[in-house]
C-alpha cells in the first residue's frame, strides 16, 4: 500500500513538472508589432466598438497620436484573419475642440456588448461613429452630439488630447450617464430608457487652490459605492474627518442633500501638498503625519465597504514612509436602519521598509478577498548617486494577504524585484512591468515583471499559501521603458488575458509610431 502511494505521489510530481516545461518550451504570446501613421501619445484602448456578427472574435485596437502638423488622430485597427495581422480599419482627425476622450464601462457579464467612444468639449459631449476607411477621412461627420454640457473645463482648443473620466453609469441601470465637475457643483446627465437625458447638479464643489498669482480649480475624487445598504451606487467625496455621500434614490436619481459619515478627523481627502498653512506655504516636511483615503471598496469579503487610506510620515525630504490603513466598515443599527461606520483606528495596516507606492488591490484567488500588491524602493542619498550613475534604481514588488483573522501579515507572501528606470538626457522616469492578470486561463491572477529591456517573467498563479510559482516562464521581445503603457485586456475573448505595449520618448525614436500586441497562446 505504501508503495502504491509513493508511486502515485512520484508520477503526480514529475507530471506537473513536465506540464510546467511543455508550456514554458513554448512562446507564451503570439506577437505583433503594428506601425502607425503618426506618433502614438496615449496608451493603446482594446474595446468592442464595431457590430460585426460575422467576426466577433476579437475586439478592436484604438490609437491616438499626432502627426507631423501637430494634428491630432485617431486609428482603429482590426485583425484580419486572412492576414493573421491587424489591419488599419479606419482613422480620423480629431478635432482641436475635443480636448479628453472616455469608454463607456466594460460590462464582465456580457463581454460582447459594443462600447462606445466618447469625446469632450467645452459645451458637449459627442460619440464617434465608427465607419469603414474613405479616400477623404475629413468629410465624414463621424461626431455625433450626445448631450450639451457646462462644466469647469473652458477649453476652446487644445494642443493635446488625454483620458479623463466622465462617462459611467452611475446609477447601475446599464445606461451610459455623463459627470462633470461645475466650479461649485457636480453636474450630471442621467440617461432615460427613452433616450433622453436627465440634468441634475449635485452641491459637491471643485477644490480650489490659490496664491497670489492665480486660483486653480480642481474636480475632487468621487467615490462610487453603497453606503447605505440598500444596493444602490451613492456617490461620496471626502472631507477632513467624514465621508460626504449622495443616495440614490428609488428612480435613479440622486439625492441633493447629502449625508456624512464621521471618520477620524485626520483623514483627508486631498494629498499632502495640496493643503496649505494658515501663511500660504506647503506643510513642513520635516515633520509631517497625513492620511488620506486612496480607495472605498469591500477588501474584507464581508459585503461591507472597506477604506483603504495612505499614511504618510516625514521627517525631512529624503526620510519617508507610505504605510497604507485598512478600515473595515461595519453595520450599525439605529433603530430600524442600518448605518455604516468606521473604527477610528485602522482595522490592520501594511508596512514595508522604505517607500511604498504602486497601490493595487485585487482578488487573485478568487475567494472574495483581496490581496494588495505594492512596490518599495529606499529614497536615500547613496541610492540616488547610484541611480545617476546606473540610471535605474532598484524597487521590490510586494503582495499581502489577509490571514483568517482578516489582518495582513508582517511579512508580504511574496516578494520580487524590478528596477525603475529613467533617463538624464530628458528628464524622464520610466516604470517597471508589473502586471496581474489571468494569463493561462484558470481562474487565478499571474504576476508578470520585466526584466531589463528584453525580457517578461511570468509566474504563473497557484493555489495555496505559495500565490505564485517559484519558476518564472520568460518571453523575449522588446519591451517599453515605461511599464505604464502596458495594457492588459483579452483581445480575442478566450478567457485569458492579453497584452498592448506602446513606447514613449524613453524608448528609440524608431519605436514611438508602432505598438505590440501580445495574444496568450
Amino acid at each position: 500500500m505504501l508503495n502504491r502511494f509513493i508511486i502515485l505521489v512520484t508520477f503526480t510530481f514529475f507530471s506537473q513538472i513536465a506540464s510546467v516545461q511543455a508550456f514554458s518550451n513554448q512562446s507564451l504570446f503570439s506577437i505583433y508589432n503594428i506601425e502607425t501613421p503618426f506618433t502614438i501619445s496615449q496608451p493603446i484602448i482594446a474595446a468592442n466598438l464595431i457590430d460585426n456578427s460575422d467576426n466577433n472574435s476579437a475586439d478592436e485596437l484604438l490609437a491616438i497620436g499626432v502627426d507631423d502638423q501637430k494634428q491630432t488622430w485617431l486609428a482603429i485597427y482590426v485583425f484580419d484573419e486572412k492576414l493573421e495581422n491587424y489591419q488599419l480599419y479606419t482613422k480620423q482627425i480629431i478635432p482641436k475642440k475635443y480636448f479628453a476622450y472616455d469608454l463607456s464601462d466594460f460590462v464582465k457579464k456580457n463581454k460582447n456588448k459594443l462600447r462606445t467612444l466618447y469625446f469632450l468639449a467645452k459645451d458637449e459631449v459627442v460619440t464617434f461613429k465608427v465607419l469603414p476607411s474613405v479616400d477623404n477621412t475629413e468629410l465624414l461627420n463621424r461626431f455625433e452630439i450626445k448631450q450639451k454640457v457646462d462644466s469647469m473645463y473652458l477649453v476652446k482648443s487644445a494642443d493635446f488630447i488625454n483620458a479623463k473620466d466622465f462617462i459611467k453609469d452611475l446609477n447601475q441601470d446599464g445606461l451610459d450617464d455623463i459627470y462633470l465637475p461645475h466650479f461649485e457643483q457636480m453636474n450630471l446627465w442621467l440617461s432615460q430608457p427613452c433616450g433622453q437625458l436627465h440634468f441634475q447638479l449635485l452641491p459637491l464643489p471643485s477644490f480650489i487652490e490659490h496664491d497670489n498669482a492665480k486660483v486653480t480649480f480642481n474636480q475632487r475624487t468621487l467615490f462610487f459605492a453603497d453606503f447605505n445598504f440598500d444596493a444602490k451606487t451613492d456617490i461620496a467625496w471626502i472631507k477632513q474627518g467624514s465621508i460626504e455621500y449622495f443616495s440614490q434614490t428609488e428612480n435613479g436619481l440622486f439625492s441633493p442633500v447629502s449625508k456624512t459619515i464621521m471618520l477620524n478627523n485626520t483623514i483627508y481627502g486631498l494629498n499632502w501638498w495640496n493643503i496649505r498653512e494658515p501663511d500660504g506655504d506647503s506643510l513642513d516636511q520635516s515633520k509631517l503625519a497625513h492620511r488620506m483615503v486612496e480607495q472605498i471598496k469591500d477588501v474584507n469579503g464581508d459585503g461591507i465597504v472597506d477604506m483603504v487610506v495612505r499614511f504618510t510620515q516625514t521627517e525631512g525630504v529624503l526620510d519617508r514612509r507610505n504605510d497604507y490603513e485598512f478600515y473595515f466598515g461595519q453595520s450599525i443599527k439605529v433603530g430600524a436602519i442600518n448605518k455604516i461606520t468606521f473604527p477610528n483606528k485602522p482595522s490592520t495596516t501594511i508596512q514595508a521598509e522604505g517607500t511604498l507606492t504602486g497601490l493595487s488591490i485585487i482578488d487573485i484567488n478568487n475567494d472574495n478577498k483581496f490581496e494588495v500588491m505594492l512596490s518599495s524602493f529606499e529614497l536615500s542619498l547613496s541610492n540616488i548617486i547610484g541611480a545617476l550613475i546606473s540610471g535605474g534604481i532598484d524597487q521590490n514588488v510586494l503582495l499581502f494577504s489577509l490571514n483568517d483573522q482578516n489582518i495582513f501579515e508582517d511579512k508580504p507572501i511574496t516578494n520580487k524585484e524590478v528596477e525603475l528606470s529613467f533617463s538624464l538626457s530628458n528628464g524622464r522616469s520610466g516604470q517597471p512591468i508589473v502586471q496581474l492578470a489571468d494569463i493561462n486561463g484558470d481562474g487565478l491572477q499571474d504576476l508578470m515583471l520585466s526584466e531589463d529591456d528584453d525580457t517578461l517573467k511570468v509566474y504563473l498563479g497557484k493555489k495555496g499559501k505559495r500565490k505564485f510559482a517559484k519558476r518564472a516562464l520568460k518571453q523575449e521581445l522588446l519591451l517599453a521603458k515605461d511599464g505604464q503603457y502596458m495594457q492588459s485586456h483579452d483581445i480575442n475573448l478566450d478567457g485569458k488575458q492579453d497584452f498592448i505595449m506602446s513606447y514613449t520618448r524613453l524608448d528609440e525614436q524608431k519605436t514611438l509610431n508602432t505598438f505590440t500586441v501580445l495574444i496568450t497562446n
